[in-house]
Formats: C-alpha cells, sequence, structure tokens
C-alpha cells in the first residue's frame, strides 16, 4: 500500500474500481459519509466502511476516520448525554444459542409521520440482530402481531423474552401467547432496568441517530 498515492484509481479483476482521492477532498467526503442525512453519525468502523463501499479510498482513511469522529460535536454531545442505566447488563443471560432470547422496548411517542408515533424495538441477545418495525399505537395488539409475524415465523420460537413492566407488554393476550409456545418471560424490574439492557442499547442507538438527523424544529 506504500506505492498508493492520492489521485490514483486502482482496478480490481474486472470492475471493481477504487478511487485514491485527493488530500483536498478527504473532509467533503467524511462530511458527507457521518455528518449528512445519509451517514447517520455512525461511529469510525462504519463511517470507514461507508467511505469504502462507495468506492473511495486513501492511505490514511482509518486514522482520519477516527479524529474526524472523535471531534464530532454532535456526536460528542449525544455520547455525554448517555446515562448509565442503558449499561450493558451485568449478569450473561444463561441461554448461549443465537435467536434463545430477544429483548423487547418501544421507543415513541415521537411527532406523528403518517399515522406513525411509534418503533417498537426488539434485539437478540446473542446475535444482537435488530427487528424494528413503525407502529401507530403501542398496544398489546401490535406487540403479538409483531412476535408472530417478525419473530416467530422468521426465527422461530425463542426460549426468553425480556421485557420492562409496560402493559404493552405484561397482559393477558401476550402471557396467553408466551404460555402456549413455552417462552419465558423476564421483567425488568424499577430498581434493576439493565436486565433489558440489550434492547435499551439498540433503542438509545436509534434515538440517538434520529435525534443527530432530525432539525431542531422537530418537523423531520
Amino acid at each position: 500500500m506504500s506505492s498508493i498515492t492520492f489521485g490514483m484509481t486502482l482496478t480490481f479483476g474486472d470492475c471493481a474500481t477504487t478511487k485514491c482521492i485527493l488530500e483536498t477532498e478527504i473532509n467533503s467526503v467524511l462530511q458527507f459519509c457521518h455528518s449528512a442525512p445519509g451517514g447517520s453519525h455512525y461511529e469510525s468502523t462504519r463511517t470507514a466502511r461507508k467511505v469504502l463501499d462507495c468506492g473511495l479510498y486513501w492511505p490514511t482513511i482509518f486514522r482520519d476516520v477516527h479524529h474526524f469522529v472523535s471531534t464530532c460535536e454532535r456526536c460528542q454531545k449525544a455520547r455525554m448525554a448517555m446515562n448509565q442505566r442503558h449499561e450493558m447488563p451485568q449478569q450473561p443471560i444463561l441461554f448461549c444459542e443465537v435467536f434463545d432470547v430477544w429483548g423487547i422496548d418501544f421507543m415513541g411517542p415521537f411527532p406523528v409521520s403518517n399515522g406513525y408515533s411509534y418503533i417498537l424495538l426488539a434485539v437478540d441477545y446473542v446475535s444482537r440482530w435488530v427487528e424494528a418495525i413503525a407502529t401507530k399505537t403501542n398496544d398489546a395488539k401490535v406487540v403479538v402481531g409483531f412476535f408472530k409475524s417478525n419473530i416467530f415465523c422468521r426465527f422461530g420460537v425463542p426460549k426468553a423474552l425480556i421485557s420492562d413492566q409496560g402493559s404493552h407488554f405484561c397482559n393477558r393476550a401476550m402471557a396467553f401467547l408466551l404460555q402456549k409456545y413455552g417462552v419465558a418471560h423476564r421483567i425488568a424490574i424499577a430498581y434493576h432496568p439493565q436486565t433489558n439492557g440489550q434492547a435499551e442499547v439498540f433503542n438509545r442507538e436509534i434515538k440517538q441517530t434520529l435525534q443527530k438527523m432530525t432539525n431542531p424544529n422537530k418537523k423531520d
């Protein structure tokens, strides 16, 4: 890689072409891939991957991306606003197979858009795979339907579900569904919110992304 210089065009195979951009273009590329609406203010690795996926490269890409992200004002403010209650759970989950344990949480209400004001989020504790849908309400009917169509039918029946004590998760319909399929329901109690830490972490990440991408007038 030492022979690669700024401004070169690199070709791999028959069609994979990567442009080694000029030094004067670096800041504009980083602004687009990190700070623009499509950039979502992701961390360094994901931002660098976005640059590479765009077919762009330069010799100091990873160092420059790290510096750019670490000095991004919006990212620093969002990081400082984090609360300790969002930390990952300290106790390991006993079930260790992929899709055995899901954490679930509602986000919102947000300003209504096309009738939707909530996001229902579920996270697999092992793979960290995320399933999320926009919803018009945050009631039990929505949760039951989500589990049947988005979890059971696609990933199989899990061994455990972790949620808070909200009435949309703790109700007769959900109890019947989980009991029917033999799914244990673990409740994140008020004085130990880290129980549902995985969903909380992704909940926070999505909230931060939305906050970074939304104008101060909240109309986006």
